[in-house]
Parts: C-alpha cells; structure tokens; sequence
C-alpha cells in the first residue's frame, strides 16, 4: 500500500506578527506544494529527499533536527491512542516551498505527512485532526507558532485567521493580477524573529499596542476589499502594512530594496510576508508588469516564483 498526500504552501497577506498576540490575519494557499507519500515497510523510516536526510523511527533515539516534527507528529498520534499501533513505514517527504521564505513550508510538510500518516494507518483524515496534529509539530519549529500556518495548508483558500478561529473568505482571484514571490536570499528562523518583535512589544507596551491596533483596522478594511475584489485597494493596504511591519524591526536592507524596486518599476503593493528579517517579499502587480518586474528584481534577488492563490488544503491519492 502507498498513500500520498500534497499540502500546499502559504502567503500571508496582513497581520503576519500581530496575529500572535491575538491580532486577526488574511492568508492564503498558494499552488507550491509539499508532498509526502508513505508506504509499507519492514521498519518505520522518516526521508526528506531535499535535505538528504533519513531518520529510522524510535522513541527513545532523537532524529535530526529538521526531521524532528515528523518524530513529534507520530509519538503524538501513537501517544494520543489516534492510532493503537503504528505499522511499519517509509516516508518520502519533498518539497516545491523554499525553506525559511516566510511560505509555510515546514507546515505543508506537517499537514501532508499527518494527512498520509493516518490515511494509510486506515483512517479517514479530517481537517481538524490534520490542523491539531500539524499545529504540536509547528511547536518544534516556530516555538508559539500562530496557527494560522497549519490551517492555511489544511484547508487552502483565503482565510481570515484570528486567535484560533477562522473564516473562510470567497475570492473571486483576477487572473489579469499576479503575486511573485520574490525571495531575499538570506534564511532565518521564524522563531527567533518572533521572540525578537514579543521583546520589542514588552519594552514598548504603550506604543506598541497603537501599532497593532492600526494593523488590526487595516485587515478588517482588507477583509471588505478582498471580498469585493479591490485588489488596488489590496495594493494600497499592503504597503501601508509593510510600513508597520518595518516599525516591529524585522525588515532589512535585501527587503528595502527589493520593495521599492518593485513598486519603482509598477507593482501594486510589497510588502514582507512571514517572519522577516530575510525570507521572502510579495508583490501584486498587474500581469502586464510582470516581464519588467522580473527583469529589475532579478537583479536583487536569487529567486523569483509567481504564484496564485488555491481553494484546496491537503489533497489525499492513494497509490
């Protein structure tokens, strides 16, 4: 037997960083994926093809580090009694999603491995369990991760996200707009910049509560807009959210000038998405900028992907 699953990756569009401390967010799937599949085997083995990493399951023998996640999630199904004995596995993990970009790779990587995990263990994966699962291995990772991650590639779409409860959002996505993603070159952990911005928050408390109070007001009027479909009114809020992302301390010199680059050369709106301080910059434009875009960012950046947003979170094949 070999079951497969793919999740997709993610872009958030505001309240990445407010969203923490309770502040609601928008974010949605977009068409780079993470695929895991898992099939029968004489011993329980954990792969990432990417990293080049094999891991032989045990409870007691900690993996690599960045296989780490993948040991959480089974000791929590085995641990939670969601299954009553594990059978024997090979899992093959990869993925499209640039790691430590801001785009949800290691949470694609956690829903599609807990999606393949229970499927093939002959069980019926629902969302909810596949969200909760993936949320204790984005633990490993992000440290007090959001949540908002594992529930953007278990449930694809827009998704308004705030403190745990979540609202799908209708987007009838334009196809004569565009996001690249526009990636800075530089790797961080989402983990330290968010301790980062929470210590800024304690040091600052009275001024701080102002910034996330506007970046509260700007996702309620983004809400609205994306509903209509303004994506120039979308444009506009971005940038105004990038301005308070810069307040937190999380932008850099590679983000400065890939924003105003692209907003130089006729994009809509820039802004960083993720945890900065490196990772990726997203840009709306209009298609007919696209080849000039590329051509200008091209020269800042090491990798350029344009991307569109996706209505489907985990998708299941059984092989």
């Amino acid at each position: 037997m070999k079951v497969c699953c793919r999740a997709p990756g993610k872009v958030i569009w505001f309240g990445e960083h407010f969203v923490v401390l309770g502040k609601p967010a928008i974010a949605s799937a977009i068409d780079l994926y993470a695929r895991v599949c898992i099939s029968s085997s004489q011993h329980t083995i954990i792969e990432s093809r990417d990293k080049n990493l094999v891991y032989r399951y045990s409870r007691d023998k900690e993996p690599p580090k960045t296989l780490k996640p993948f040991k959480q999630i089974v000791d929590y199904v085995l641990d939670s009694n969601i299954v009553e004995k594990l059978r024997s596995f090979h899992a093959v993990i990869e993925s499209d999603i640039p790691i430590a970009a801001g785009l949800g790779s290691s949470a694609a990587t956690s829903v599609a491995f807990t999606a393949a995990l229970l499927k093939y263990h002959g069980l019926e994966p629902s969302h909810k369990l596949v969200s909760r699962i993936a949320f204790e291995a984005e633990r490993i990772v992000h440290k007090k991760p959001s949540g908002i991650d594992n529930t953007i590639a278990t449930y694809g779409g827009f998704i308004y996200y705030r403190g745990g409860f979540m609202k799908r959002v209708d987007v009838d996505w334009r196809e004569d707009y565009t996001l690249l993603i526009v990636d800075t070159g530089r790797e961080r952990s989402t983990g330290f910049v968010v301790k980062k911005v929470l210590d800024r928050y304690s040091k600052w408390e009275s001024v701080m509560e102002k910034i996330y109070g506007v970046a509260e007001e700007i996702t309620s009027r983004a809400l609205e807009l994306l509903v209509k479909g303004d994506l120039e009114g979308i444009g506009e809020l971005m940038n105004i959210c990038h301005g308070l992302l810069v307040s937190l301390g999380i932008s850099t010199y590679e983000i400065e000038s890939i924003v105003h680059t692209a907003l130089d050369s006729g994009a809509i709106g820039a802004k960083i998405t993720g945890a900065g301080l490196g990772g990726s910059v997203m840009v709306l434009a209009k298609r007919g900028c696209v080849d000039d875009l590329v051509k200008k960012l091209s020269l800042l950046s090491p990798r350029i992907i344009l991307v569109k947003p996706v209505s489907k979170g985990f998708i299941i094949e059984e092989k």
